[in-house]
């Protein structure tokens, strides 16, 4: 079975939902430390068994930082969250979770939230228009922080970004964004990507309509169809 598709098989592939059985932990499993002072980072090496994205280990780590910051996980999480690495192999550094709270073509609003791990970056993208509609945004840090990455002049003494993405990184403009912090796309159909601080972060992102298949990867390697999954 290729990696990809096991992926899928796990309902964890690339911007696939976690599937309930994934959500679900029996009173033999291991209990949450949800008392923290600080999140951990975890490695690769954590994270997969022989190459295939391990799904309770990645929901776990996403229900530390929920926990860490006061973010109940519920039902409508448990049936909707997303959690991809992107189909790169390199989810410590580049992944995320998610869930679309709304998303409605007919009247162009959305509403996203995003999970992100400490130090972990979304794959630098852009969307470009489809059905005369081009996706605008703004992101709205709700706990942690988070380098927002954008064009412009490269500015000095920015975070390191994954060795996995050199080569596929345009943009050098950075905004630290800290809690409450706000930032909005500089241009429709601008490349762009968000890093995590040291304490990861949760982003709620405002929009018009998203539509998948306007997404456009600067990494050749991030797999389209995995990326839709049932988005």
């Amino acid at each position: 079975m290729k990696r990809r598709d096991a992926l899928k098989a796990t309902a964890i592939g690339s911007l696939g939902l976690v599937s309930s059985s994934s959500c679900s932990f029996g009173s033999g499993e291991k209990k949450l430390d949800f008392k923290k002072t600080e999140m951990k980072k975890y490695t690769n090496e954590y994270f997969y068994d022989d190459g295939i994205l391990n799904p309770e280990k990645a929901l776990n780590a996403y229900k530390e930082l929920m926990a860490f910051y006061h973010v109940p996980f519920d039902a409508f999480l448990e049936k909707n969250m997303f959690i991809t690495d992107f189909g790169l192999g390199d989810f410590a550094n580049v992944g995320m979770a998610g869930v679309f709270w709304h998303n409605s073509k007919e009247y162009t609003y959305f509403a996203h939230e995003i999970f992100l791990l400490p130090g972990q970056m979304i794959a630098e993208h852009k969307h470009v228009k489809t059905d005369d509609i081009t996706k605008m945004e703004t992101w709205h840090v709700r706990g942690g922080s988070i380098y927002n990455f954008g064009e412009g002049e490269t500015t000095a003494n920015n975070p390191k970004t994954p060795e996995s993405q050199k080569g596929f990184i345009t943009v050098s403009n950075v905004n630290e964004l800290k809690l409450n912090g706000l930032q909005t796309l500089g241009r429709l159909e601008a490349p762009h990507f968000m890093l995590a601080g040291d304490q990861g972060a949760v982003v709620s992102e405002y929009a018009n309509y998203h539509d998948g298949a306007a997404l456009r990867f600067t990494n050749p390697n991030v797999s389209f169809t995995d990326i839709m999954g049932n988005m």
